[in-house]
């Protein structure tokens, strides 16, 4: 055998032992197997348990692990995540629910593929003297709502109590606090996580109304993906959900530490107010079974509200808006496998 042949047989050994003991070495993916992804969080940095997740995720090196290399941005608003994941320039999003259970509806490939919120977002508040504590007090009272329809979460909470929109009145506030907080109207529209914290500290004591504690259906955050993305790459999904989950449950364990990583997103954040507003969404996700898990049944009754209330108008089949398989296959007996 020539020198030069067995020069040649020698490099291709070690190339091939190299190949071979690079996955065993600290269970890392190599450069090679790296993928480049785009996450792209559906509001503004802040601590939403999803965004922290993959903060936290990427901060920790837990997408390097699965050999991702994550790009992290935050919409500009006007649902530019939706748009830009339809057109595949994003690969994961967050939305609520409701968005994608009324995306299905229109026709759009969005899924959801883990459960943040097992309670919606979206809740009421009132001064602690008005005398209005439950939705049974809203008779007559002045009602806000933000967007262009009254949600079903508010139409589901006026008939807890017997009531319809017709017995309020109804008042478009938009997303000004400041209507409430100079008495403009009587019940203000919030999100759950972070305007009640917002409204205390700008000297109002206040009474928070949760349509979920009155035992309306709500739902919260999801990881959205391109249905059809996910079932051309479902390894994609299960990686970039491995970490995330592991993001979160770390977030839980170590608030603190979290925060900390959450304002090098949002600087210039208050880090209690991000406090604040991650133990929220951390209480809403609490599952005995792991968090980012869901049943049917819960979507199902999501729906139902929402087809009750005229904001949807046909059934979408559920197995379409929500495929639980990526999430469940990451826990064993509740924890993260």
């Amino acid at each position: 055998m020539s020198r030069s042949r067995s020069v040649a047989l020698v490099a291709l050994l070690f190339a091939a032992l190299g190949l071979a003991l690079s996955p065993a070495c600290g269970g890392e993916a190599s450069d090679e197997e790296s993928r480049s992804v785009t996450f792209m969080a559906g509001f503004r940095p802040q601590a939403n348990l999803p965004f922290v997740a993959v903060y936290v995720a990427e901060a920790k090196g837990f997408f390097e692990e699965e050999g991702l290399d994550v790009d992290i941005q935050h919409s500009s608003g006007q649902d530019e995540h939706l748009r830009l994941l339809l057109d595949g320039t994003v690969d994961f999003t967050t939305g609520t629910a409701a968005q994608v259970l009324r995306r299905r509806e229109e026709g759009l490939p969005v899924r959801a593929v883990a459960l943040f919120g097992q309670r919606g977002d979206q809740g009421y508040v009132t001064r602690a003297d008005s005398g209005i504590e439950a939705p049974e007090d809203f008779a007559g009272r002045s009602v806000g709502f933000k967007a262009g329809v009254v949600p079903a979460e508010l139409h589901g909470l006026l008939a807890t109590a017997g009531l319809a929109a017709d017995d309020v009145d109804l008042q478009a506030v938009g997303f000004d606090p400041r209507v409430f907080i100079e008495g403009q109207v009587e019940v203000y529209p919030v999100f759950l996580n972070n305007e009640p914290d917002s409204i205390r500290r700008a000297g109002v004591e206040i009474n928070v109304i949760d349509p979920h504690d009155f035992g309306v259906p709500t739902l919260g955050l999801t990881f959205l993906v391109n249905a059809e993305a996910a079932d051309d790459d479902p390894d994609l999904v299960e990686r970039f959900l491995r970490a995330s989950m592991r993001g979160a449950h770390y977030a839980a364990e170590h608030l603190d530490e979290a925060v900390e990583i959450t304002l090098q997103h949002a600087e210039g954040a208050d880090p209690e107010h991000q406090r604040y507003l991650l133990e929220t969404d951390l209480a809403a996700a609490a599952r005995d079974d792991g968090i980012g898990r869901a049943s049917l049944d819960q979507w199902r009754a999501l729906q139902d509200l929402l087809l009750e209330h005229d904001i949807m108008q046909d059934e979408v089949e559920l197995e379409t808006a929500f495929d639980a398989s990526f999430i469940e296959a990451l826990y064993e007996d509740g924890e993260l496998d």
